[in-house]
């Protein structure tokens, strides 16, 4: 990149932040908004372009440079609007086409699901073969764990399933289970269909994540701020009953739909993107995390 362009780049940078931090204050003087105590957006989006800076498409291209900046933006902007930080891996950056987009990686899920849906306490572990591993089903249909025992021989062997228990903070006890058809039917959703190195050699961490998204996911859609989320496109697309104020509607409806007004800074390279028509067509590009492939 020429040094034209780089200037260029820190410039939009500049604008696309100002036009971000405008849009939350303006959410947060309008009572729309309410972040956590401890969460600053400022320094979230320094995170942000920090992280960007190694993210690329799938011809190797930096996202800054194929994406429109009114994509850059509302990607931040919903990264601020969910409260989450790129350093700390609870969101993942991808690029598709033109746009950029912001996914919840599952630390951030989990997060999520402590912030709005009530999680308390959480432990997930693999099931492996060889274990002798127990569990029942209530009358009230929740799920309970007898007993779980491993031993040197079977940890690290094939991976058969993996579980996550959780507690909410009205006491509630539940498990969520998937045995490891299940959870390689939910990784042929995603980009790397399961073949990643990480599938590979790390099957029994990234089965917990998928356990993980999978639970969370339930407790975030059933909250009231439930539409923060989006959608992963992974699930069904059935409407949520509205349960949330007007003000909280709009909030989400301009974080998740309404693109920043943003006028973007010419550039050669924005102009070499435009040439490519078939680069609209691609499919989901390199993350900011190699193991953040998977589907919930």
């Amino acid at each position: 990149m020429s040094t034209e362009n780089k200037q260029q780049v820190a410039v939009q940078q500049k604008n696309i932040t100002e036009q971000v931090l405008a849009k939350i204050e303006t959410f947060k003087q309008a009572g729309e908004l309410r972040l956590p105590a401890d969460y600053s957006p400022e320094n979230a989006l320094k995170a942000a372009y920090l992280t960007l800076q190694d993210v690329k498409n799938k011809d190797g291209r930096p996202a800054l440079d194929v994406c429109k900046p009114s994509t850059v933006a509302n990607a931040l902007l919903k990264m601020v609007v969910w409260g989450l930080s790129p350093l700390k891996k609870q969101c993942d950056f991808i690029v598709r086409g033109d746009t950029l987009c912001c996914d919840p990686e599952y630390t951030g899920n989990i997060a999520l699901a402590m912030r709005y849906g009530g999680l308390k306490h959480h432990k997930g572990n693999a099931i492996f073969q060889g274990d002798d591993f127990k569990f029942e089903v209530g009358v009230d249909g929740r799920r309970k764990l007898i007993h779980h025992k491993q031993s040197l021989e079977s940890i690290g062997g094939d991976v058969i399933g993996a579980y996550v228990i959780y507690e909410l903070e009205d006491g509630t006890q539940d498990m969520e289970i998937m045995n490891i058809n299940q959870i390689r039917n939910s990784w042929l959703q995603g980009a790397a269909k399961g073949g990643s190195m990480a599938h590979k050699n790390f099957t029994d961490q990234m089965a917990i994540k998928t356990v993980y998204n999978r639970m969370t996911k339930l407790l975030i859609r059933a909250s009231n701020d439930a539409p923060l989320m989006g959608d992963s496109g992974s699930d069904d697309n059935e409407s949520k009953p509205d349960v949330m104020s007007e003000a909280k509607q709009e909030v989400i409806a301009k974080a998740n739909a309404e693109e920043i007004a943003f006028e973007d800074v010419p550039e050669s390279t924005q102009a070499a993107a435009e040439q490519e028509p078939a680069q609209q067509q691609e499919a989901p590009a390199q993350s900011t995390n190699s193991q953040t492939e998977i589907p919930y």
